[in-house]
């Protein structure tokens, strides 16, 4: 019986205008999208490339031992999941300058085309988590109350079928019969895009790849199942569609957007501008105390000549290492609160499934929140690396300034010595080197969302199956 109803439905889903609409829109999309994104990826590579051998010149071209605290250039790893998932960054791969003291310079997005940010970017995540979503909606929303008003339902109950053979066989026969172009247009969006021949997929990136396919399957089951719910709850198919499209935009695009604004105002937290004058306040603090230790080391010594003094170098050190604690504090601080309204953001925002299947989406295309602060954690450990290598270059210039340090604090140097130590070879500087995380890493990060989105499942299907039990039939 039960192979009978999913076949029945199967049948009249496969023969019906919305299949067929389905078919060219899942098709359209997921083509051009394929098309648009690796063709991004191509240019992106060469930009990469590029980039990679003219910073490595530029470095290579500097000759003064002083210019090494300007920092170095690196670029942003490409990610070949791009080609499905855009993630969060703006760029595909962009140029980072690394100074010491994990001082970062991310480049500006004033030159990009201000018209862009008006509309998403239309990939893998945007098209199962709204169009698949919508689609979805129209092959479930008159499963139940659609038949009843048509009087198919009806002839269906008097087999004296089983009510929960006869629920769960519509759904399957639904299911299957909306998956099956997103099924097909998937494939075909895989072909196109590996007819690249810069698309060259890892093991770790097909495992990504059938594990997104797994979670938009996941999450299209959940919203398949609440149009069933809503379709056992109503009597009229017109008045199915209606709520459904109500329920669509608050939970799919309502809540997801205004979670941050609600929590917002629960949780605030100052903005960047509040955080520099801050720190640019303590900075003038420092530079105030830096003169009065000054003008103290001279009255307690009797002579301007302090500089070569132990008392005072040890003064400076502990002074500036406790002006690096406090502005460390207060970046810290600032994150902190950052963190904690993102993380209630993302617990009021489950309310949707679309946010689950959102981050858990970014995450295992290593394009989510967890895999940018593993890059700025990168980017700050090359710093301090940087840092190490710089200090080791200048050491002995600094050793020999101070062997030619005279005892009123001047130095005096010959255009020998001078040739000598801006004569610099930088061939063995560090280069930065940053890895995506492995698809263990990955799934351990999501695997919260993804029961979150069974969860959805169970909760949807149990109140339509217990609607359906109740559902009069006449």
């Amino acid at each position: 019986m039960l192979l009978h109803i999913i076949r029945k439905e199967l049948l009249d889903q496969l023969l019906s205008l919305r299949f067929a609409i389905a078919c060219g829109v899942c098709l359209l999309v997921f083509l051009l999208s394929s098309i648009v994104l690796t063709r991004d990826y191509r240019e992106a590579m060469s930009t990469f490339n590029m980039n990679k051998v003219m910073h490595r010149n530029e470095l290579q071209q500097r000759t003064q031992v002083s210019s090494l605290f300007e920092g170095v250039t690196v670029d942003r790893p490409l990610n070949i999941m791009n080609t499905l998932v855009r993630g969060l960054s703006k760029e595909l791969t962009e140029s980072v300058r690394v100074q010491p003291g994990n001082r970062l310079d991310f480049p500006e997005g004033w030159e990009q085309n201000p018209v862009l940010p008006l509309f998403p970017a239309v990939d893998f995540v945007f098209i199962v988590g709204i169009i698949m979503s919508l689609l979805a909606l129209a092959f479930s929303y008159d499963a139940v109350s659609g038949e009843a008003e048509s009087g198919v339902l009806k002839l269906l109950m008097s087999y004296s079928a089983p009510r929960d053979l006869v629920l769960l066989g519509k759904w399957i026969g639904g299911y299957l019969a909306l998956i099956a172009p997103f099924v097909v247009s998937f494939v075909l969006a895989l072909i196109v895009i590996l007819l690249f021949p810069e698309v060259q997929p890892d093991i770790d990136s097909w495992l990504a790849i059938l594990a997104l396919f797994a979670l938009a399957l996941l999450y299209l089951a959940a919203i398949y199942s609440l149009g069933l719910f809503v379709s056992c709850r109503t009597r009229l198919a017109s008045t199915s569609i209606t709520v459904l499209l109500l329920v669509w935009v608050v939970l799919i695009l309502a809540v997801p957007n205004m979670a941050p604004y609600a929590v917002g105002q629960f949780v605030s937290i100052p903005s960047r501008d509040e955080i520099d004058r801050e720190k640019q306040a303590k900075e003038r603090e420092l530079s105030d105390r830096h003169q009065r230790i000054v003008e103290e080391e001279k009255e307690r010594l009797g002579t301007d000549d302090i500089w070569q003094d132990e008392g005072f170098k040890k003064r400076q050190q502990d002074m500036s290492e406790e002006f690096k604690d406090e502005i460390q504090k207060i970046e810290d601080s600032f994150l902190k609160q950052v963190n904690r309204q993102t993380r209630l953001s993302g617990i009021v925002a489950r309310i949707s499934p679309l946010t689950s299947f959102n981050l858990a989406a970014f995450d295992l295309a290593a394009a989510g929140i967890v895999q940018e602060e593993e890059y700025v954690e990168a980017l700050k450990a090359f710093s301090g690396t940087w840092q190490e290598y710089s200090e080791e270059k200048q050491k002995a210039r600094r050793e020999f300034l101070e062997r030619q340090r005279s005892e009123d604090g001047s130095v005096s140097i010959n255009s020998g010595d001078m040739e000598r130590f801006n004569n610099l070879d930088l061939s063995d500087a560090p280069r930065f080197e940053f890895s995506f995380m492995p698809i263990g890493d990955r799934l351990s990060v999501v695997y919260g969302d993804l029961l979150l989105l069974a969860l959805w499942n169970v909760v949807f299907f149990m109140l339509a199956y217990l609607s359906f039990l109740r559902y009069p039939v006449e």
